[in-house]
């Protein structure tokens, strides 16, 4: 099935909600979404478990639907500022700790091309 193009800053609905399905199931880890030129080029999973606690299973927060529509509407509002870069939502004990953006930027006519 071919997919529409996105528009600059846009996350579908059917996109948004696998993300945040994804973070629901991660008690420890990032989801990294990634920007090229505005457009929300692809979406990284990557769970991460502590050795000494491999088999203990931490409790995920039940969050409401309206902390899920709040959580929604800032991974947006964040990753439209983007043109290139990351945007990781970081878990930690079930939880949302934090929204990193990391923002690229490419310079041109400086001793060649690029830095």
């Amino acid at each position: 099935m071919k997919r529409r193009r996105l528009r600059t800053g846009e996350i579908p609905e059917d996109i948004m909600e696998k993300i945040l399905q994804g973070i629901g199931r991660m008690a420890n880890g990032e989801t990294v979404l990634v920007a090229q030129d505005g457009i929300l080029a692809q979406v990284e999973f990557a769970e991460k478990r502590r050795v000494e606690h491999w088999d203990d299973a931490l409790p995920q927060a039940a969050f409401s639907a309206a902390a899920w529509q709040r959580l929604a509407a800032r991974i947006r509002c964040e990753f439209s500022r983007l043109a290139y870069g990351r945007l990781t939502v970081v878990m930690k004990q079930g939880h949302v700790a934090q929204l990193e953006r990391t923002e690229k930027q490419r310079f041109t006519g400086l001793d060649g091309e690029g830095i």
